[in-house]
């Protein structure tokens, strides 16, 4: 039986207005992620705490808007500062990064200590813009949280296929005539403004973590834009949803904090179980890969043995026969001694009907019996399928062969342990210009 959780107003005002930051980081996020300008967000977020110290010293007053807008003024003084740096004294990226966030949060840092410090009225409480203040939101306050949220987002999606384009590929952006550096700068803007909104729920040290940890979340379970967009947005909203609750249920836990640490274990999941990139699919992958090369392996050698036999092995032991201690020997023989993954695919050849004991073996065995004679060892042979499979796989690797000697280029991107039937990856023209090139090698 679920028994319901009262939630008070000022829990539901304030799960509201960090939910809607939460969506909208995860969304803006995910071109900042792609287009690896997350450090920039840093520096911007680091900044935000002079803003908000010029905004009060400048009114007096601690109303959210004006310190917002205050923090935002100062976090895209930081960005410029940023590209100065880059551009007119050829500092690295990183070291120019970590100048501006490091001097920019020392000094706001310095602000705000000293308005507490000297007992400026009103002036007590900025020190919680470090790590968030959520429980001083008000329904006011929610309500500017989610109208500047929607109306990043708004952005966002209007120019959704440029920022894609220049995310992924710069250069091609430019060179098709799209103004790569105004989508850029608008995207670091976006970033920003998600910076500033995001300070009220996780501070200016822990705000950067909405921005990129539901972005690398969604990016474990998907390959397409859109769908990751959509999943880190939901991953963001969730973080904030659950955090606030917590926070709200445990005394004394702080809000933002607890936000980003179940962002973390959404992150940390994701690593683990996600479907396309998540470790354990990856495992399961390679060992399926791993089961196919064995079970190749086996096959080929028991059709050589099959087939490669001399008169006198034929009289001893019959055409189309082979001794399972024999492949197996040879097997583990070119793979390094792995008789543990020979013997295994050599179980599942069997019980999948490939491979099967030789009907006549035991009479064999018996008129071998005979005083003074040896005792021939079980014999094996494959069946029609086991056959069919073998001689698939020789013309596969004998097709592969061709298109290394001819391209190696085509079969690069598709270089695996066990490789696919060549038919299934390359353009019947393209492989009938490589067979034919190959044939007059």
């Amino acid at each position: 039986m679920i028994v319901p959780v009262a939630i008070s107003y000022n829990t539901f005002v304030v799960m509201v207005g960090v939910a809607a930051v939460g969506f909208a980081a995860g969304v803006i996020g995910c071109l900042s992620v792609l287009r690896r300008r997350a450090l920039v967000g840093d520096a911007a977020a680091h900044a935000t705490l002079i803003g908000v110290a010029c905004a009060f010293l400048a009114t007096g007053r601690r109303d959210l808007s004006l310190l917002l807008a205050g923090a935002l003024v100062s976090a895209i003084a930081s960005l410029g500062l940023l590209v100065l740096l880059r551009c007119w004294t050829r500092t690295r990226d990183d070291a120019a990064t970590a100048i501006v966030q490091s001097v920019s949060f020392g000094l706001g840092i310095t602000l705000i200590s000293g308005i507490t410090a000297r007992g400026i009225a009103n002036g007590a409480g900025l020190e919680q813009f470090l790590l968030g203040h959520t429980a001083a939101l008000t329904a006011g306050d929610a309500i500017l949280l989610g109208l500047v949220s929607c109306a990043a987002v708004g952005l966002l999606l209007l120019g959704f296929k440029e920022a894609t384009l220049v995310a992924f590929d710069a250069s091609f952006a430019a060179a098709t005539g799209w103004p790569v550096l105004l989508l850029d700068y608008g995207l670091v803007a976006l970033v920003a403004v998600m910076m500033v909104v995001g300070l009220p729920a996780a501070g200016a040290v822990l705000v950067t973590a909405l921005v990129v940890i539901p972005p690398v979340a969604a990016r474990q379970w998907t390959d397409r834009v859109s769908t990751m967009l959509l999943l880190s947005g939901l991953f963001g909203l969730f973080s904030a949803v659950v955090g606030v609750l917590t926070s709200a249920l445990v005394p004394r836990l702080a809000t933002g904090p607890m936000v980003v640490l179940v962002a973390a274990s959404i992150v940390t999941l994701s690593f683990f179980c996600a479907p396309v990139r998540g470790w354990l699919a990856r495992a399961i992958r390679l060992r399926q890969v791993q089961r196919s090369w064995a079970e190749g392996r086996v096959l080929t050698v028991a059709q050589e043995c099959a087939t490669s036999a001399d008169a006198a092995s034929q009289m001893l032991f019959l055409a189309g026969t082979f001794a399972e201690q024999d492949v197996r020997l040879r097997v583990a023989c070119d793979d390094g001694g792995r008789n543990r993954d020979t013997a295994r695919a050599w179980r599942r050849l069997v019980d999948r009907k490939w491979i099967e004991r030789f009907p006549r073996a035991a009479t064999l065995t018996t008129h071998s019996s005979a005083p003074g004679s040896q005792t021939s060892p079980e014999l094996w042979q494959l069946t029609q399928v086991g056959r069919e499979k073998a001689l698939e796989r020789a013309r596969r690797l004998r097709l592969w062969d061709d298109v290394f000697a001819v391209s190696r280029d085509d079969a690069r991107e598709f270089l695996t342990i066990d490789l696919p039937a060549p038919e299934a990856v390359l353009t019947a023209a393209r492989l009938a210009v490589i067979q034919a090139a190959a044939a007059d090698r």
